[in-house]
């Protein structure tokens, strides 16, 4: 059975206290600051002890939403494309994500590409969706097809199959990966309509398997190295599926974050050397 292998991950090492203050398209309750300071060392702990490399830089506390990383950077393999985040307040974060991945560039062997025309090319890597064949990316109020096409630019090597994410914040706020052509997506309206156009428009449409869970957040898992996160919040949904079960499953708390609209893969950015 194939799984999506990884070897480092790039996070935010801790959480800024202005992440109260974070971007949310819904009114929502207070952020509590130090549950949410437990519920990231827990992510990270996770990450760490399956054995993943980490690579940490210091929040930022003019970056309220800088714990997200990854809509600054999107990596496969030893390629890394920096982001030009749609939300004006970010992207300033993206400076400090390049400053981090130039240090340990060498070491890692790490190819580093950036968006070219920052005036109107907008992608952030919420938007951005590996199936282990191609690229599916949205176009929602964060990402644009300019800033797409520099992205193909770079990863010339896949496919790339465009959806329209007419509601929501990202693409992966309605799915994302359990296996390689597994895919795990709400059963909302909006997702429906994406899953519409995947079906549509891939030529690996054929190969890919959707499970169906209730909530959008319920849908965002972390997938790798044979091991899967899922949020402790929605266990109920995650009974009986059968594809999960097939990795070693982490049960974490996303409360705090999900209140200015975070998911499990907003916090962290794989890739493998």
């Amino acid at each position: 059975m194939n799984y999506f292998e990884y070897t480092h991950a790039l996070v935010c090492a801790d959480v800024p206290r202005s992440v109260i203050n974070g971007l949310s398209l819904d009114k929502h309750e207070p952020v509590d600051y130090e549950l949410a300071k437990k519920q990231h060392e827990a992510y990270l702990k996770t990450l760490e002890d399956s054995g993943l490399n980490l690579i940490r830089f210091s929040s930022n506390e003019n970056h309220p939403d800088c714990v997200f990383v990854e809509d600054t950077c999107i990596a496969l393999g030893n390629k890394v494309f920096i982001t030009n985040p749609g939300a004006e307040s970010r992207r300033n974060e993206v400076l400090v994500v390049k400053s981090k991945l130039e240090q340990v560039s060498r070491e890692l062997n790490l190819q580093i590409a950036s968006v070219q025309n920052t005036s109107s090319s907008f992608i952030e890597g919420g938007d951005c969706m590996f199936t282990g064949k191609e690229f599916i990316i949205g176009i929602s109020t964060r990402t644009n097809q300019q800033g797409i096409d520099e992205f193909k630019s770079f990863f010339k090597e896949y496919p790339v199959t465009v959806c329209q994410v007419a509601e929501g914040l990202h693409l992966k706020s309605f799915m994302s990966m359990v296996l390689p052509g597994v895919i795990i997506i709400s059963q909302t309206k909006e997702a429906k309509l994406i899953e519409e156009q995947i079906l549509s428009k891939s030529k690996f449409a054929s190969d890919y398997r959707f499970v169906k869970v209730d909530e959008n957040c319920a849908a965002n898992v972390l997938a790798f190295n044979r091991n899967i996160l899922t949020c402790m919040e929605y266990e109920s949904m995650y009974l009986n599926k059968d594809d999960l079960e097939k990795h070693r499953r982490f049960r974490v708390a996303n409360s705090e974050f999900k209140k200015i609209d975070g998911c499990l893969t907003c916090r962290s950015v794989f890739f493998k050397i």
